[in-house]
């Protein structure tokens, strides 16, 4: 049983020291975010998620991919920063509707780009 502990200590301790990022996870969190950003009914409500989704962001631009990937996945991100800091300009201007109509931007945006990183058997065979 200890060993198990040591073990398991050792394994957790050398993933946090080799830096990795779990994208899925960070995804993951990101969705509840934008949910939650989706759902406010006031610019109070949108404000916690939107500052989050932007940290999970800027988390997500610096972390390492495989280089096949990088240049689609920082794409990505970049253009899901500037969109983000075009919801938090509405909400500080207190424009509520404009902030909501640049968070549906943010969704074309992950549609956009799940489809680019998972493409379909037909997208594979046709192009």
């Amino acid at each position: 049983m200890k060993n198990t502990v040591v073990a398991a200590l050792l394994v957790a301790s050398f993933s946090l020291s080799a830096g990795e990022f779990d994208l899925k996870a960070n995804m993951q969190e990101m969705r509840l975010s934008f949910k939650q950003a989706a759902e406010a009914t006031t610019l109070e409500e949108m404000q916690a998620p939107v500052t989050e989704l932007s940290v999970l962001i800027r988390e997500s631009k610096s972390a390492s991919y495989p280089q096949e990937k990088t240049e689609l996945y920082q794409e990505g991100f970049q253009r899901l920063a500037v969109s983000i800091d075009e919801v938090k300009q509405h909400l500080d201007a207190g424009d509520f509707e404009q902030a909501q109509t640049s968070l549906r931007q943010i969704d074309d945006l992950r549609v956009e780009y799940h489809k680019q990183r998972n493409p379909s058997i037909w997208q594979r065979l046709f192009g």
